[in-house]
């Protein structure tokens, strides 16, 4: 068996004053992450959080993805619409955990202003709003197997 560790005495003092002063000093971006989350919320499915933050390259291409989905609704070409939308809308559930842990960030790399005080009320509603679409995802789905027998 290898040498024993006293792993508190290892990772004692590893935060230093020097990382205390990067922390301190680190870059904040102009863009809030109220306005981001809420565009992830509300527009995610078009990249609005991407648009806002500056991120065109990957924004462009949701919404290009989006739109390609929408055309294939239009045209009847439900499997392949539905792919394209589901890509979109992991890929916007994605979009929302990177924000809410903070790894989002504007394209300069920059932390989003006001993430410390909002990313606990945010995360809640976030949950809070699974949780509903789920309860109605649930409900849609058993009153529409009664509505059918």
């Amino acid at each position: 068996m290898g040498p024993d560790y006293d792993l508190d005495e290892l990772y004692a003092n590893t935060y230093t004053e020097e990382d205390r002063l990067a922390h301190r000093n680190r870059p904040i971006s102009g863009k809030r992450f109220v306005i981001a989350w809420a565009a992830a919320v509300v527009g995610g499915l078009v990249g609005a959080q991407r648009w806002y933050l500056g991120l065109f390259a990957t924004a462009a291409v949701k919404t290009l993805l989006f739109g390609l989905a929408l055309m294939l609704f239009a045209v009847d070409q439900i499997g392949p619409a539905l792919a394209a939308m589901s890509i979109t809308g992991a890929w916007t559930i994605i979009d929302l955990f990177l924000l809410l842990s903070g790894t989002m960030r504007d394209r300069r790399d920059h932390e989003l202003a006001g993430y410390e005080r909002w990313a606990g009320p945010c995360a809640a509603v976030t949950v809070l709003l699974f949780a509903g679409m789920l309860v109605v995802a649930l409900v849609m789905g058993t009153s529409s197997g009664v509505a059918g027998s």
